[in-house]
């Protein structure tokens, strides 16, 4: 537990690079908040304004899984209503505001029929009104709003539904109070869902106001697209689920526009390429930072969508480097290997960084073989600080030290330089070393070599001398057991023999591959003395024959 000195020189550390503009943004809002909460607020009075004669339809195919009944799930936990919901879900544990807030994203509307669907909407009109005390923090959420407005009018536009005009009056009533409340304090994913929001609005309805949303959205859009587009095409907060979705949300963006934008389809067309390379041949993306393997539309699903709306295919490349957001890999057939030698995120906004520089993923025919350890929740906890933590990740960690001063669910302190050294990019061969000087006195440099069948791995230590570990997260599926000093591990067709200048230990561990689901699994672990200044390791693998055993 930190005391009080440690906790004001740890916030400084992470305010001091928040920009005045967001932080004065967010003292407004905050301000504001209380006000209302503390006085009342009454409720708009205005028209609602004429629904467009055409509005977009939905762009992906409808989402399932989340409603069985009067069951809902998400992150990975059901929980039954019994008759009417119940918005505040207050049996449930107070630390579960993210599980609530899912409840009023209401995307599982898309799996319902018409009247279930009327009903639902009508329940959560009659029990969330916008001048409740705290409805910002959960209905009026300004990110649950923006996606649940979004499913709304989408879902309104598929149906054509007759007698919605509490609908509408009630949709036009929320995006008033977005406008008053846009995350333009946070920034990041969340504003452009804000943006998405209202670009669809301004489809959706007719009239002054929806030609004044749709200014203000292309404004705030244009600006969010120069900030947050790394050069290299990958969203700046640089998580591979986050980059799937906010390339979802704006090409549901450019869907609802209805014309070409130059500046966004600019972006969609350099967010395509790294969308399809930091996949997996399973579908599902790689899992850096806070990603997991369901968080976003499936990569496939993206590309499929994006070829429909720009007219162009993007295939994986065997051989790829981003050298802004720092990912780098090679493909051949179904073997996929993906390094991260890069920032853990933007300065501003580091809130799904992990520790995970030099860190990589491994597919072996198809299957994944080495896998990060993904993200569990975002409530400040253990598991929280393990799935940030660099000990958990497939790289070198100092005893006691990490590469990054987490606190909290999103914040971090300190943060570390990243530089890369050495980059051999050809089609039989990758070349990726690079270091950083997140330890301190303490010096990690990893190069890594893949080539056709084999990873090698040598990973150099400076500074004074000081015992570490060097782990590597093993699929669940995985067999693995200790030979010769080395491990022999086996998943489907894939047989892989592991070696390192130091006896190898097999532990039990922890998968997150998804928030609210954890799957036991194992790490091969090389504990590294005092005074080591170099270890090498390599993966070497072929297929197994079909009559092996």
């Amino acid at each position: 537990m930190a005391n009080p000195l440690q906790r004001a020189r740890r916030s400084f550390a992470f305010a001091r690079h928040i920009p005045p503009q967001r932080a004065l943004r967010r003292l407004a809002l905050t301000v504001r908040r209380a006000l209302r909460d503390r006085l009342g607020a009454r409720a708009p009075v205005a028209a609602t304004p004429p629904l467009a004669t055409n509005p977009p339809q939905p762009l992906f195919a409808p989402r399932a899984g989340m409603m069985d009944g009067e069951a809902f799930t998400f992150l990975g936990r059901p929980h039954g209503m019994n008759g009417r919901v119940d918005w505040t879900a207050p049996s449930l544990a107070p630390a579960d505001q993210l599980w609530r807030m899912n409840l009023h994203y209401m995307e599982y509307l898309e799996e319902v029929d018409d009247a279930r669907f009327v009903s639902l909407i009508d329940e959560w009109i009659a029990a969330n009104p916008a001048t409740r005390p705290g409805a910002w923090r959960d209905s009026h959420n300004a990110y649950a709003l923006s996606l649940r407005v979004v499913v709304w009018m989408q879902q309104l536009a598929r149906r054509r539904l007759s007698g919605t005009e509490r609908i509408a009056a009630s949709l036009a009533e929320q995006m008033r109070f977005l406008e008053d409340n846009l995350e333009t304090d946070l920034g990041g994913n969340h504003l452009i869902k804000n943006i998405k929001a209202l670009l669809w609005a301004s489809a959706f309805f007719d009239g002054r106001a929806a030609k004044r949303r749709r200014g203000k959205g292309l404004r705030l859009l244009n600006a969010a697209l120069e900030e947050q587009i790394l050069p290299d095409g990958v969203h700046f907060e640089r998580s591979p689920s986050y980059h799937a979705q906010v390339f979802a949300d704006l090409m549901e963006c450019r869907h609802a526009l209805g014309e070409a934008e130059p500046a966004l389809d600019e972006a969609l067309k350099a967010m395509a390429q790294p969308t399809a390379d930091l996949a997996h041949p399973d579908g599902g993306p790689a899992c850096f930072n806070d990603s997991g393997l369901t968080m976003a539309y499936a990569p496939g699903e993206c590309l499929q969508a994006f070829a429909g709306l720009i007219k162009q295919t993007t295939a994986p490349a065997p051989v790829f480097a981003y050298p802004d957001a720092g990912y780098f890999g090679r493909r051949e057939g179904g073997d996929v290997f993906i390094a991260d030698c890069g920032r853990i995120g933007p300065d501003a906004l580091p809130a799904h960084a992990h520790g995970d520089i030099l860190s990589f993923e491994l597919s072996i025919a198809g299957e994944r073989i080495v896998v990060d350890p993904g993200v569990y929740e975002y409530i400040d906890g253990p598991r929280r600080r393990a799935a940030r933590a660099a000990t958990s990740h497939n790289t070198l960690s100092f005893d006691g030290l990490d590469q990054a001063e987490f606190f909290g669910a999103f914040r971090v302190a300190r943060r570390p330089n990243v530089n890369l050294l050495d980059l051999v990019c050809e089609p039989d061969r990758l070349v990726v070393e690079g270091t950083h000087d997140g330890y301190g006195r303490f010096k990690h440099t990893r190069r890594f070599e893949q080539t056709s069948g084999a990873l090698r791995i040598l990973d150099r230590i400076g500074g004074p001398p000081r015992a570490a570990r060097i782990g590597f997260l093993l699929h669940p599926d995985v067999e693995a057991r200790l030979d010769n000093g080395g491990a022999s591990l086996v998943r489907g067709a894939a047989r892989v023999a592991f070696r390192a200048d130091l006896d190898v230990v097999i532990e039990d561990a922890i998968w997150w591959p998804d928030m609210g689901r954890e799957r036991p699994t194992r790490r091969l672990c090389l504990t590294v003395p005092p005074g080591t200044r170099e270890v090498t390791s390599e993966f070497i693998w072929s297929l197994r024959q079909r009559d092996e055993t």
